[in-house]
């Protein structure tokens, strides 16, 4: 399972830094700078676009070094939305720029899963331990996994026994 892990950090790491970096804010820098396109109208959105990328898709990277996965698979949720909010405030739609990005989501959320798989397969584990758990009686014993009813009595009984 490690091993996994770390073949997903390396590809969030190289699909951050072709998708995010390159085609998204050099990408988008050179589309604001070039004087062929009239983007003033637009610049709110572009706005919007170059900043979820560095929020959603840059700094997930660096958690999923830190071994914070959750966190990196909850910013690429949100940036996953974001993509969503973008496709529909853009006209012309150049979804060749942005849907890409929705590779590293995938990248982030497997990444959360599996980094955390041993506290979510601990966390079922031990409810399960719980569950079947001797619990107390409501006639003052104790209920033993396999549902045997053992009475105070009983208990003397066979504690006098052992004797």
């Amino acid at each position: 399972m490690k091993l996994f892990v770390i073949v997903l950090k390396v590809l969030m790491m190289i699909a951050t830094g072709v998708i995010a970096v390159v085609l998204n804010i050099l990408g988008l820098i050179s589309l604001i700078t070039t004087e062929t396109t009239d983007v003033s109208s637009i610049m709110g959105t572009l706005i919007f676009w170059m900043s979820f990328t560095v929020i959603c898709y840059i700094v997930p990277v660096f958690f999923a070094m830190l071994k914070k996965y959750f966190i990196c698979g909850a910013l690429t949720f949100v940036g996953l939305i974001c993509v969503l909010i973008l496709h529909e405030m853009l006209p012309g739609d150049p979804g060749y720029l942005y849907m890409p990005l929705l590779i590293i989501t995938v990248l982030g959320i497997l990444l959360a899963i599996f980094g955390n798989w041993d506290k979510i397969h601990g966390n079922i584990e031990k409810r399960e331990k719980e569950k079947n758990k001797a619990s107390p009686s409501v006639l003052g014993g104790t209920t033993a996994p396999a549902d045997e009813v053992v009475s105070k009595k009983a208990a003397k009984k066979r504690a006098k026994a052992k004797k």
